[in-house]
């Protein structure tokens, strides 16, 4: 198994377009907070001892005192993208794949860009440059979320993202309305279950899995300076540059701890109500998650794939 992305792609792109007023403010009208956050590269090395205790039965990660799962509250807490406030589905449609239809959204795309219904990333680099007097800015908005979708929320493992894709960026005023918290999350799912039924590639948004330890945990990553932390949302923020306390000789043999936690962990030193002293703990977007993790849900990956909380 082998991890196939990071943020700091991604976080590289948006810093960079985001300087064009009109880009910024679709994309933040549709994803709000989560574009505030900034961070660098997640430890592969943890994800992947993470991935191997996943049970894809029962979508939690199987620890020898207990088993616990990255539940809707989490996945909130951390990102800020909502699960179950809007009632639209993340929508994907085929047709899109068709050259001529995508060609409507992404006018310079040709048949050596397409494989297999699928746009190669580095072709959805070209349209993410700041150039002077450039009249299509609603494009390459459009293309930065299909780079944000394929490059760390929906990851394929040959580095395309399906066209099909495309009817979610269609139109952007709907797309404010779209469920993006829960097909995120079922993605992340459906990647973990992959991987350790099949193999290979570890996609979805697995990026997120370090911080989700330490929550749990508290190790993995340096410890962020305590005065931000509860404040922080989405609590990854927490983490940016220049809010993690130094840590002396811990950093370098940080793996190595990790991985002791992961095998010897006791109930008693969970923190199991990790949240519970968040400022935004009693907002309406928390407490539908906290309501959404005491029960079964199907959550619908775009491509019509369902995974189960």
């Amino acid at each position: 198994m082998c991890v196939h992305d990071t943020f700091t792609t991604v976080f590289k792109v948006w810093k960079n377009i985001a300087t064009i007023p009109a880009v910024r403010d679709a994309v933040v009208n549709i994803f709000r907070q989560f574009m505030e956050i900034c961070l660098g590269n997640s430890d592969n090395r943890l994800i992947q001892a993470l991935t191997e205790r996943w049970w894809p039965a029962t979508h939690t990660f199987l620890f020898p005192c207990t088993e616990i799962g990255v539940t809707p509250l989490n996945f909130i807490m951390l990102a800020s993208l909502s699960i179950g406030r809007y009632p639209t589905q993340v929508p994907y449609d085929d047709t899109w794949s068709i050259l001529s239809n995508a060609r409507q959204l992404l006018p310079n795309i040709d048949y050596n860009h397409v494989k297999s219904g699928s746009v190669n990333i580095t072709h959805l680099r070209t349209y993410l440059t700041v150039v002077a007097e450039r009249e299509d800015n609603i494009t390459i908005a459009r293309a930065f979320m299909l780079f944000i979708m394929g490059h760390l929320w929906f990851q394929t493992a040959n580095d395309t993202v399906p066209l099909g894709y495309l009817a979610a960026v269609n139109d952007l005023d709907s797309a404010v309305q779209h469920d993006w918290g829960s097909a995120i999350l079922a993605s992340l799912y459906h990647g973990l279950d992959t991987a350790v039924t099949i193999g290979g590639a570890i996609t979805g948004f697995v990026q997120l899995l370090p911080y989700w330890f330490y929550e749990y945990c508290g190790v993995g990553h340096p410890i962020v300076k305590e005065k931000v932390k509860y404040p922080a949302y989405p609590r990854l923020r927490a983490w940016e540059r220049g809010n993690k306390r130094n840590t002396n000789d811990q950093t370098a043999n940080l793996f190595i701890i990790d991985r002791y936690h992961i095998d010897h962990r006791t109930i008693e030193t969970i923190t199991w109500e990790s949240w519970f002293n968040s400022a935004v703990s009693e907002t309406k977007n928390v407490l539908n998650a906290k309501l959404l993790s005491r029960r079964r849900m199907p959550l619908q990956v775009p491509n019509r794939n369902c995974e189960y909380y």
